[in-house]
């Protein structure tokens, strides 16, 4: 029997937009931030605009962050792979919007279902 039902997140991140599709309902949104929070090097180089930006995505939506787990892919401004410090700017900003479980895929083409499912 299950009494906690986990949030599942595919993420994509891209130059101050974001794409999540819900794993449970299958609902993908979109959103583009008024707010630029990039530069030349980094894709997350504002920290707290980005952070912003992100929750209000999620709550916009009603995209629960409770018991949540998420697939993170950094879709732009990653060629020659992520560092350690974009790795860790990923796993910061989603776990202060609340998601507890997160894994970063540094793949460069869109996941299926097949892909997803290994996590």
């Amino acid at each position: 029997m299950r009494f906690f039902k986990k949030n599942k997140y595919y993420i994509k991140l891209y130059v101050n937009r974001i794409e999540v599709t819900n794993l449970v309902s299958g609902k993908m949104i979109s959103e583009i931030s008024n707010t630029k929070f990039n530069n030349q090097r980094l894709l997350i180089a504002y920290f707290q605009k980005a952070e912003e930006f992100y929750s209000n995505v999620f709550k916009k939506h009603e995209f629960s962050t409770k018991n949540s787990k998420a697939i993170v892919q950094q879709r732009d401004m990653s060629e020659e792979g992520l560092s350690e410090v974009e790795r860790r700017v990923i796993l910061e900003v989603f776990e202060q919007i609340g998601i507890n479980e997160i894994y970063i895929d540094e793949s460069t083409f869109d996941l299926n279902g097949n892909d997803i499912s290994k996590y």
